[in-house]
């Protein structure tokens, strides 16, 4: 006997085979399945933090005009450094001494010196007392040296204006004098007494004071052999 589907009042077709009647259950079952299970914590895709740019600085032209070379590096806090580059020309009076600063290997800031010979220069920082802070020495013509204060602040490297000293003799070095966690200058200065050449040395000693300068606090006769000064010096500088 043939049974054929009949359509209630409502439209809708009813089943009657038992056999279609099987296969609209198993249908009903494999729906019911999907759409009342509980819903799952997993999402169809991982989600990816998108990690933040790191923000580089590029070499400055005039650094690639003398075909500065790095020469000395320092570590610092929190993932800095900071870098020395200088001209390999000792005859290049033009060029100056460059610092750069690098967080994690990568360059952030440079500063280039305004003064200087730039091939002769030294860099001495310590992590400091509220920034990490360096103190650059380098020559100036014949025998004179400068130091000039760089500190790092915000991820770029700041020289306060008046945060530097000159000395007419060589010898100049940076030193925590007074330990405020700034580095301090001692240099060494003739008398010119009764010329450069036959005058008399002393010791000269330049605080870094917190409005931002070097400010000469004293000397003292440089004696041969006498170990440089580990405190700041308050006796008379010669006159010049």
């Amino acid at each position: 006997m043939r049974v054929n589907a009949v359509r209630s009042t409502r439209g809708a077709v009813l089943c009657a085979p038992l056999a279609v009647l099987a296969a609209c259950g198993a249908l009903l079952a494999v729906l019911a399945a999907c759409g009342s299970g509980a819903p799952s914590s997993r999402t169809d895709q991982p989600t990816h933090r998108t990690p933040t740019p790191t923000q580089t600085s590029s070499q400055p032209a005039a650094c690639r005009q003398w075909s500065c070379q790095p020469r000395q590096a320092v570590a610092l806090p929190g993932g800095y450094q900071a870098r020395l580059w200088l001209s390999p020309d000792r005859q290049n009076y033009r060029s100056r001494p460059v610092v750069e600063l690098l967080h994690d290997g990568v360059a952030v800031h440079w500063w280039v010196s305004p003064q200087g010979d730039g091939w002769n220069g030294s860099l001495s920082c310590v992590a400091g007392g509220s920034a990490p802070n360096c103190v650059l020495v380098d020559s100036v013509g014949m025998h004179a040296n400068v130091a000039e204060v760089v500190i790092v602040r915000g991820g770029r490297l700041v020289h306060p204006d008046g945060a530097e000293a000159t000395t007419d003799s060589g010898g100049m070095r940076a030193a925590d004098l007074d330990g405020d966690g700034f580095l301090d200058v001692v240099g060494v200065t003739n008398d010119y007494q009764p010329n450069y050449a036959q005058g008399h040395n002393y010791w000269k000693t330049f605080r870094y004071h917190d409005d931002g300068r070097l400010v000469g606090t004293g000397c003292a006769p440089l004696q041969p052999g006498a170990p440089v000064p580990t405190h700041l010096l308050t006796g008379a500088c010669p006159p010049i």
